[in-house]
């Protein structure tokens, strides 16, 4: 009986979405541009397979006391680290964005991924790589997704926040250097990747965390292959997505 119990237990945490993990969430409207206070948070649950990097777990409340948000929270809303301004003055420090235990890294994409200026922080990413594979005389060039669900911190200067003159940091140029938010793992990837190859970077829906397991690399075959550019055409989104966000640390 014991083992069934536990093996229940463990099934209804799984068909519920995992574990339940305090978050922190407005308890009333917070305006643009206002300071938080105790009385603003409240905690509630999220299973933990929806949990992302952007909630704040409760027990870093204190951390954002006295911060301003740099967008407009409803009440019953989750606050996000995205949410916040890092000082006074509402500018965002990038160091200040970077949250307990990722890391920021800046790579220069392909030009097309700043998709003509309109990447902004927040966003979410995909990075793509393509680069040589195999010995010179028998290489070829392969195209295949290295981390899928990544966070944008930063596009060139701009981190989010406002100028004096209340337009987007950054607003004035475009850039191809994106820093965006990653684990140390995923920083050597990509730090190795970007001097062997060329990245280049897919943009998602914001509400889009799912992460595609086992996705095929792409060469030169399959791209001239007939049958294989009908199914691309064809393609649906893929179905079999799984959501694993990685967690705030």
């Amino acid at each position: 009986m014991g083992l069934l119990w536990l093996y229940m237990e463990r099934f209804e945490e799984e068909a519920s979405g995992g574990v339940p993990i305090p978050i922190l969430m407005a308890t009333q409207d917070i305006p643009l541009g206002a300071t938080i206070t105790q009385d603003m948070l409240g905690i509630r649950p999220l299973p933990s397979s929806y949990v992302e990097e952007r909630h704040i777990r409760s027990e870093d409340a204190e951390r954002i006391l006295g911060v301003r948000v740099s967008m407009g929270v409803r009440a019953a809303e989750a606050i996000l680290w995205t949410d916040l301004a890092t000082t006074t003055q509402q500018r965002r420090d990038l160091s200040g964005l970077v949250q307990s235990g990722m890391r920021a890294i800046t790579v220069r994409a392909d030009v097309t991924s700043s998709f003509g200026g309109l990447l902004r922080p927040g966003d979410r990413v995909d990075v793509i790589l393509t680069a040589q594979r195999g010995s010179e005389r028998g290489s070829e060039q392969v195209t295949l997704s290295l981390l899928q669900n990544v966070l944008v911190l930063a596009v060139g200067q701009d981190t989010g926040g406002d100028d004096q003159d209340g337009r987007p940091r950054g607003s004035r140029r475009r850039s191809t250097e994106v820093t965006m938010s990653v684990t140390v793992e995923q920083a050597q990837a990509l730090t190795y990747a970007s001097r062997t190859g060329r990245l280049s970077l897919a943009l998602r829906n914001p509400d889009d965390i799912a992460i595609m397991e086992q996705l095929p690399e792409t060469t030169r075959g399959d791209i001239l292959r007939q049958e294989t550019r009908r199914n691309l055409i064809r393609r649906e989104p893929r179905d079999e997505a799984v959501t694993v966000p990685t967690p705030l640390r």
